[in-house]
């Protein structure tokens, strides 16, 4: 069970050349580089180059969609998928990095090169990355060998090198390890960062908070996912945590984040709107240009020269953001939201207090049934008086939440100055449903012209497909898109809208959910939290400090963040076969809106049908449709454990 280091010969160490007759230092330890040490450290411009490279170590994703393994999202042109996953982390070799760049930090401050306050800052931005890599292994691996310093001196040349082969901790010692860790860069970092998009005092604290909600929630709800104990690494406490553990950590949870909020600098953009629409432009911008208020650490993409972005629009054959009408290329709109997330999504009443976001499409109000197999063979002549009939296609989203109007195309919505549709057929006048047809003809209805797809000819992004190919790029199956990070005004081959990997908000939800889990702190100050959100999106009432509305917030606030399938994995609330956890895995089919032109009345009206995307015709009906994720699954192998000599997970002596 011990080690990660395979036999290595060594021609020269430090930052200088390694050399191996095998892989050198396999997953622990390699070859960093091919520059002498001496060539970086000699000035602080060196310095700050070799710590640019140590920030791409830090496994933020950059719309790495996620979110399409949850109920709440999907590609667009696919099959339902669902799984639990989040990014992991397990390079040696990068750890090796950072530690000699540590190192080599310490002797430029004893030479003089740099003062001991850049030392500092140095030597806690290298600290806060590598806590950063080894929350996201042990929230993958379990527990994992903690290699805080170069094993160059632990290399005897003897064939045996038992000094590298490093036990793994358990898990508890792995997360607690972190949390120090994030604690000694807060100690060693200044409280304003020395440059846009590097770590500060707070931005520690606000990886300090999300890694201790992340090993309390796991704790608390450890028996929701509980592992086998015949495994070995259960035997071992390397993955195994238990609901004793939950309130230390929901302490640490509470205390970090308190520590940025009472900062006092950071905070919501436009965090009192004077009307929805305020709420709305506010929240649009917040994702087409960074903002180090609300942002504590991201990736800002404004490079100018459209060469690197954060992979939602990433080339002119594969565009993942965009509707079909509004993009170049073969593909259009490759990530989804469903139906199931678009009605998570609250209406304002009057005066802009919460009603449920649910889309109104029925007359009796059971918005809880839809088209399980096939409208087009289901829904029958006559239907359409069951439903509710709406003037304008986009009627059902007005009054929707300013986080939907700013970063969801909906159906009927403009985006690039183009009318987007969303509609899969129409009402003949004679009352016949004509769903899903293989043309897109035109009907002539007091003197204007209708089409089933909602647009003219082939080119729009609605439900269409060509004649025999279910795989055409004028099909997509889902009516929502996201906008979140795409350019409002054009096309770009790549997309340069910031992502944010830690927003204020983020803290702010993290205190209110620690609060209510564990009923720690201040009680007041997490209904703030939690209502301050939603007063940033233009709610103007209170809501009651519950999980349940915590959760909600998650949901809304992050859309195509990935902050809900992290929600999912480290409250072990995904679907497992037996339980459902309404409010968070709650199993249920990848649901679509058919909006629907009808031309049966004096008028022509809408009607929107709910509905499996006709995609999953038959692979999402109820019966084969088994979206199930087992206690293994929230722990992946360990990388190359035979011949590292370590335990893996999920096996048994």
């Amino acid at each position: 069970m011990k080690s990660i280091l395979k036999y290595i010969t060594v021609a020269a160490l430090g930052l200088g050349t390694l050399t191996s007759c095998d892989a050198i230092f396999d997953n622990l330890e390699g070859d960093l580089t091919k520059m002498q040490a001496e060539d970086m450290f000699r000035n602080e411009a060196g310095i700050k180059r070799v710590l640019a490279n140590l920030y791409n170590y830090i496994p933020m994703g950059a719309f790495d969609d996620n979110d399409k393994r949850t109920f709440f999202a999907n590609a667009s042109r696919s099959a339902a998928s669902y799984g639990a996953t989040v990014t992991d982390f397990w390079n040696y070799t990068q750890m090796r990095s950072i530690n000699l760049f540590m190192d080599n930090v310490k002797e430029a401050a004893a030479a003089g090169t740099i003062t001991p306050d850049a030392a500092n800052t140095y030597l806690g931005e290298a600290t806060f990355i590598r806590a950063y890599c080894y929350f996201a292994g042990v929230r993958v691996y379990g527990g994992m060998p903690i290699v805080d310093r170069v094993l160059d001196n632990e290399y005897k040349g003897d064939g045996v090198n038992a000094g590298l082969y490093i036990d793994r901790r358990t898990e508890k010692d792995t997360w607690d390890w972190v949390l120090q860790q994030l604690e000694d860069a807060a100690n060693l970092l200044p409280e304003t960062a020395p440059e846009p998009m590097r770590a500060s005092k707070y931005t520690a604290y606000a990886l300090k908070a999300r890694v201790a909600l992340w090993a309390a929630s796991e704790s608390k709800y450890w028996d929701r996912a509980e592992l086998n104990s015949s495994y070995t690494a259960v035997q071992q406490k390397l993955t195994y945590m238990e609901e004793s553990y939950a309130n230390g950590y929901y302490q640490q949870a509470l205390d970090a984040a308190k520590k940025v909020i009472d900062s006092g600098k950071y905070g919501l953009e436009g965090a009192n709107p004077g009307s929805v629409e305020d709420a709305t432009n506010t929240l649009a911008n917040l994702f087409q240009n960074y903002s180090t208020f609300e942002g504590l650490l991201g990736k800002s993409y404004k490079s100018g020269n459209l060469t690197s972005g954060n992979g939602l629009e990433s080339s002119q054959t594969t565009n993942w953001g965009g509707p079909h009408q509004v993009t170049q290329g073969y593909v259009g709109g490759q990530f989804s939201y469903t139906l199931n997330y678009a009605d998570e999504f609250d209406y304002y009443d009057d005066n802009r207090g919460r009603v449920d976001g649910t889309i109104p499409t029925r007359l009796d109000g059971d918005e809880a049934s839809y088209f399980s197999y096939d409208p087009t063979t289901e829904f029958k002549k006559g239907d359409n008086a069951n439903y509710i009939k709406y003037a304008n296609v986009t009627d059902p989203f007005v009054n929707k939440d300013a986080r939907f109007q700013a970063w969801i195309v909906y159906p009927g919505a403009t985006f690039r100055n183009t009318v987007i549709y969303f509609q899969g057929g129409m009402i003949l006048s004679d009352g016949t449903p004509n769903i899903y047809p293989l043309n897109n003809n035109g009907v002539d209805f007091q003197g204007q012209t209708y089409y089933p797809y909602g647009g003219e000819g082939e080119n729009n992004s609605g439900f269409y497909h060509m004649p025999g190919d279910v795989n055409s790029h004028h099909r997509t199956t889902y009516s929502f898109y996201n906008k979140k990070y795409l350019d409002p005004q054009a096309f770009n081959t790549v997309t340069q809208t910031p992502w944010y990997d830690i927003r204020y908000a983020e803290v702010l939800l993290t205190y209110a959910e620690a609060q209510v889990e564990s009923g720690l702190g201040d009680a007041a100050l997490a209904k703030k939290c939690l209502n301050d959100i939603r007063h940033r999106a233009g709610f103007t009432d209170d809501v009651d400090l519950t999980i349940e509305n915590v959760l909600h917030e998650w949901k809304v606030e992050f859309a195509a963040e990935d902050q809900w399938q992290n929600v999912l994995w480290r409250r072990r609330a995904h679907f497992n076969g037996t339980n459902v956890y309404d409010g968070e895995g709650a199993v249920s089919d990848k649901l679509t809106l058919i909006p629907m032109v009808d031309l049966s009345g004096s008028s022509a009206q809408y009607i929107f049908l709910r509905s499996v995307p006709m995609f999953d015709e038959i692979t999402q009906n109820p019966a084969g449709f088994n979206p199930q994720v087992r206690p293994e699954d929230y722990y992946a192998s360990i990388p190359n454990y035979t011949n590292n000599r370590i335990t893996n997970n999920n096996t048994t002596n």
